[in-house]
Parts: C-alpha cells; sequence; structure tokens
C-alpha cells in the first residue's frame, strides 16, 4: 500500500529535497539538451517536476519550460525557487491525464524514477499521453532506476542525517517476481517524532520500457547508461529517449 499523498507533500521537501545535489539537477538538465538537440526557445514539458530542480535549470539554458506535476505542494515550493522570471511556468498535472493540447511541445521529461507508482497500464496511458503532447520529430527523455541496476546495489536499510539533526531512514524489499520496489520512507525528528510513508515503484526493465514506447507510437527507441551516451549496464541507470 501506498502513501503518495503523504510522500509527495511537505515530507518530500523535507527529505528528498534536501538530500539532492543541485549540481546533478544542473548537469542533468544540461545532458538533455545536448542528447536531443534541444535549441534556445525550444517548448519542454518537464513532467512530474516536483520541486522544480529540473525545470529551473531548463529555463537557465533558454528553453520555454512547463513544469507539471500532481502535487501542490512540491509545485509550490517551485514557484518559490523559480522567482518571477518567464520561464519555468508551474501547472497542476498528472501525467496520465496532461491538460495540453496535442502537439504542444518540442520535448518532455520524465526524470528521477517518475514512473513506476501506478502500475503498468497507469505507466503505458503516461508515455502515450506524452507520444500526444509533443510536436512531430520530438523527443521524450525518461531517466530511471531499472530492474537490473537495483538488483546490484540493492541495501535493505539505509539512512542518512538532515541539517536539523533529523535522520531520513529506508527500509526496502525487492519482489523480483512482479518487479517492485517495496519502501518505508521515515523521517525521524531531533525530538523523536516519526512521519512515515510506504511506497511501491514499480523497476521496469529497458526492455519493458522499450516496449511501452513502441506501443505508445514512438518511432525510435535508444537506451543509454547516462545522458552522454553511456552504454547501459547493470552498473548505471537508464536514460531512454524515444522519438
Amino acid at each position: 500500500m501506498s502513501d503518495w499523498d503523504t510522500l509527495f507533500d511537505e515530507l518530500y521537501l523535507r527529505t528528498y529535497a534536501q538530500l539532492g545535489d543541485p549540481e546533478t539537477g544542473r548537469r542533468q538538465a544540461e545532458g538533455v539538451v545536448r542528447l536531443v538537440g534541444l535549441e534556445p526557445g525550444a517548448d519542454v514539458l518537464d513532467c512530474p517536476c516536483g520541486y522544480g530542480r529540473h525545470s529551473i535549470e531548463f529555463a537557465r539554458l533558454g528553453l520555454h519550460v512547463v513544469g507539471g506535476d500532481r502535487s501542490q505542494a512540491l509545485l509550490a515550493e517551485a514557484k518559490r525557487r523559480a522567482g518571477e522570471d518567464e520561464w519555468p511556468r508551474f501547472v497542476r498535472a498528472d501525467y496520465r491525464e496532461l491538460p495540453f493540447e496535442d502537439a504542444s511541445f518540442d520535448c518532455v521529461t520524465n526524470l528521477f524514477t517518475s514512473l513506476g507508482y501506478w502500475g503498468d497500464e497507469d505507466d503505458r496511458r503516461a508515455i502515450a499521453e506524452f507520444r500526444r503532447v509533443l510536436r512531430p520529430g520530438g523527443s521524450l527523455v525518461v531517466e530511471t532506476m531499472h530492474r537490473d541496476h537495483l538488483m546490484a546495489i540493492y541495501s535493505p536499510r539505509s539512512w542518512r542525517e538532515l541539517p536539523d539533526g533529523s535522520l531520513v531512514i529506508e527500509q526496502r524489499e525487492i519482489d523480483y517476481e512482479r518487479g517492485l520496489s517495496v519502501t518505508r520512507h521515515e523521517l525521524v525528528e531531533p525530538d523523536g517524532n516519526r512521519l512515515a510513508a510506504p511506497y511501491e515503484v514499480r523497476v521496469y526493465t529497458a526492455t519493458e520500457l522499450i516496449g511501452f514506447a513502441r506501443d505508445a507510437g514512438f518511432a525510435q527507441v535508444s537506451c543509454y547508461g547516462d545522458f552522454d551516451k553511456t552504454p547501459l549496464s547493470r552498473d548505471t541507470r537508464l536514460v531512454l529517449v524515444a522519438r
């Protein structure tokens, strides 16, 4: 059982957002631009955008970027971080039913393991929606954990300390038959107060995601281990590019 409303709210901002490295977001945004050849002024949908770490970097590179997310708390933080510039713009959006016209964007990005939360059929819907809002010749870029890499790095338990002295503790199990990563994500505050959100993520193989993209109508699908076209392996994450 997953508690998405708890996880993707203030808890996410207090844990994952603080653990994130700003330089990684910058490097990944620049990598997307190089990988698919985006020019300044290109229209980009970053979905889900979370608290805006990639959307803001895309805007700094001169792209007309719209960040879409279903979490009001994360969108509010994204707007705060972005400031008053014209771009990025942020819209509340569920990627399974995007509130955009057909052929609205030159590129859609789905980064930091943002598929797998709703099951196979809804992920197929999401990829079909990404295809719908892309212009002819446009590109979808998915950056995610994949099953083979997860098997190589799996750890049943981890913890990290936050600047305020709180601890982030994660307990994990992998269901290999169903391709599920089952996690209990917990914040332990200095006074002992605890806030936890259990969640499950469907962790796909590259083969499965390629099949989803081709079924959605993408003509060309390539997979890499990073944005610089490092070969995909069990030692890398997965970057899928579909055109």
